[in-house]
């Protein structure tokens, strides 16, 4: 047995030992034995089990589950975890979960059918941080994902993620799926961090791609935020950018990235449901939810129209 050498590591290792607590041994011989049966039979049986579980196994899968290991991502480095999100391990499944259960349960509650096997888009999917939980929803087969960096496309397939993955682009006037209608596009903490002109048209790319009856989720931040991030903060700009916010329903701070013609798309944004109501390209919103474990981001369901 290892011994945690810092106090970081020690953490990790407990949280590892809960989740194995969490699993039970009875939960990784069952998937293993199913895995044995068919690949198919593996991914039937994990959209029969709690987000929760299948986030949890995929955390880590032990050495002896030789089956499981052959079908199922692995989980990408505490280096690329925190390099695209600021977090990692324990308390990024749990934000991560939260996500998947709020766009299943808003699915359900704003179309009327559960979203048990239909096609679904990560829009912005970077490492694949919840496409691999998605497979608690739907089969790798109906899962898709884009982004328009190709590093994010490099760590997806490194880490062998079980989904059609496509680069996109940062000003997109289409979707990198030609002819594929989706049931769902979800988005998280993406909109949250582009320009105006890159937010416009993304919104108006994806809803060429949603089928009529479908849900859009993606994740915005109030204005509130401009108090709570420290570079804005820093910079005295804070006040501007609630009135930006205020006047038009979206304000935004760049970062210091290379501009995509003549736009920086790349930052950190607010947006209102009035803004996406009136200028979200053939999007309405219906509803909304939030996270404890993410209190800065919203969650808002939007149907075409």
């Amino acid at each position: 047995m290892l011994i945690p050498t810092t106090y970081e590591s020690w953490i990790d290792a407990l949280h590892q030992q809960r989740l194995n607590d969490f699993l039970g041994r009875e939960i990784y011989e069952e998937l293993e034995n199913t895995a044995k049966v068919s690949e198919a039979a593996l991914f039937e049986a994990l959209r029969k089990k709690p987000v929760d579980v299948v986030g949890a196994l995929l955390m880590h899968i032990p050495e002896q589950y030789a089956a499981l290991r052959q079908y199922l991502p692995t989980m990408a480095s505490v280096e690329v975890q925190k390099h695209w999100t600021g977090a990692y391990g324990v308390p990024l499944l749990l934000q991560s979960c939260a996500f998947v259960r709020a766009i299943r349960e808003g699915f359900h509650l704003y179309t009327g059918r559960p979203l048990n096997g239909l096609p679904v888009l990560d829009y912005g999917c970077g490492w694949g941080r919840l496409l691999r939980l998605m497979l608690a929803v739907t089969g790798p087969e109906n899962l898709y994902g884009c982004d328009p960096w190709h590093k994010s496309l490099e760590a997806c397939d490194g880490d062998r993620i079980r989904a059609n993955i496509a680069l996109s682009n940062y000003l997109p006037t289409d979707l990198p799926f030609p002819g594929k209608k989706f049931s769902l596009i979800y988005a998280f903490s993406v909109f949250t961090h582009l320009s105006e002109r890159a937010a416009s048209a993304a919104l108006s790319a994806c809803r060429k791609h949603i089928v009529n009856d479908g849900l859009m989720a993606i994740t915005v931040r109030p204005p509130s935020y401009w108090d709570n991030d420290p570079l804005v903060v820093k910079a005295g700009k804070s006040e501007a950018l609630k009135r930006e916010h205020a006047l038009k329903g979206f304000a935004f701070y760049p970062h210091e990235r290379e501009a995509v013609d003549g736009d920086i798309t790349y930052g950190d944004a607010s947006i209102s449901v009035e803004f996406i109501n009136q200028h979200g390209g053939g999007w309405e919103v219906v509803g909304s939810d939030r996270m404890l474990p993410d209190v800065m981001q919203t969650v808002l369901f939007l149907k075409p129209h």
